[in-house]
């Protein structure tokens, strides 16, 4: 492999349930963790060439190309790292980080850093979080409440909904570095993320919006977040 290459995912719009809106909010989600500090592969905005697709074996994946987005989402492949796995630990150093992530995960609404499919990778004290398409769909959410109000984290007090409560609950966390780093997240920047999403992702126009606002009520209203994931770990 040349130097300037780079192996990665690539999530393509029609292996995706809500198609170009679930890279959108995979774009969202990697530029705003990156901001905070949290551990998560480089992001890239992959061009599929059209003279690729009839020279591609596999008659499924060609067929998938085909009913694509010709921009795609990459993520860069994280070598020596496995996934989370059943009964893993969180080492003293990892605590932070991994506070860190809760923390984010509530705010975006991520449903998928469960048990059983953990999207989070390992190795030794190091941690890598994947996989954000299901974020940021609050409003498909009947009665939906924001994570800074009274209760709008209990889903997270459900055995197996996410892999750090059990690990954290009942630690005393240090939420002020995190909390800075939600701080200084300005509306330019919040602009900067609107303006990575492609002009091909049109579609997912009013979705990115949504999760734009939510990030900015959810830092507008970081201390009542932080608030009720410290009642969530209690």
């Amino acid at each position: 492999m040349d130097d300037d290459d780079v192996e990665m995912f690539v999530k393509l719009s029609a292996g995706c349930d809500q198609a170009e809106t679930n890279l959108a909010r995979e774009v969202i989600a990697a530029c705003l963790a990156a901001d905070l500090g949290l551990p998560v592969p480089k992001p890239w905005l992959v061009e599929i060439p059209s003279e690729i697709i009839p020279v591609v074996a596999d008659a499924q994946i060609a067929d998938k190309l085909r009913r694509s987005s010709p921009i795609a989402f990459g993520s860069t492949r994280t070598s020596g790292f496995s996934a989370w796995a059943t009964g893993q630990r969180l080492s003293d150093a990892m605590r932070p980080t991994a506070s860190g992530v809760l923390l984010f995960d509530a705010v975006i609404q991520n449903p998928d850093r469960r048990a059983d499919n953990p999207n989070c990778l390992i190795s030794g004290n190091e941690l890598r979080i994947i996989d954000h398409e299901l974020a940021f769909m609050h409003k498909m959410v009947l009665l939906w409440t924001a994570p800074w109000v009274l209760g709008g984290m209990k889903d997270l007090e459900t055995p197996g909904r996410h892999i750090f409560v059990q690990e954290l609950k009942g630690t005393p966390i240090d939420f002020s570095s995190i909390k800075s780093q939600w701080n200084s997240l300005s509306d330019a920047r919040l602009k900067e993320y609107e303006g990575s999403i492609p002009s091909e992702w049109a579609t997912a126009h009013a979705d990115v919006h949504a999760a734009l606002k939510l990030i900015a009520d959810a830092r507008d209203n970081i201390d009542d977040c932080i608030k009720e994931l410290g009642r969530i770990l209690t």
